[in-house]
């Protein structure tokens, strides 16, 4: 029987606006050895990044983002942290109608929702949960 070797991998990226969001969320996946949950990790950080710029920092450039992943065993953890003041009651929909699909305002919020175990935004800082099995 073949042993499964418990690790943990934990990090800290800081960026400055979205240049290179994706090329560093690709690189999350890889060094994780993720790949067979692309897609969901993928979509999780693109919307959670994108709201920390636009919402957060207020399309700052100047004002980090701060990615910080934990994989320990099977379970992911993410937090995404902008520079803003903090974003009061965050509602995280559990469903939103079709008409909504379409909307810019709230579908990454429901999408982050759909694609994680467990969301909550906390002062300024995203806190997202993925159970995983890496390869």
């Amino acid at each position: 029987m073949k042993e499964r070797i418990m690790r943990a991998v934990q990090k800290e990226i800081r960026i400055h606006g979205l240049e290179q969001h994706q090329r560093i969320i690709d690189g999350i996946i890889e060094e994780l050895h993720l790949e067979a949950y692309a897609f969901d990790i993928r979509l999780i950080l693109i919307e959670a990044i994108t709201n920390a710029y636009y919402h957060g920092n207020h399309s700052d450039a100047s004002k980090p983002i701060i990615i910080r992943y934990l994989l320990s065993g099977e379970q992911l953890e993410l937090q995404v942290e902008d520079s803003g003041e903090g974003a009061g009651t965050l509602v995280f929909p559990d469903m939103i109608s079709s008409d909504e699909l379409l909307d810019e305002g709230g579908r990454g919020l429901y999408l982050i929702r759909c694609f994680s175990d467990q969301v909550d935004m906390i002062h300024n800082t995203m806190y997202i949960s993925k159970c995983v099995n890496p390869s």
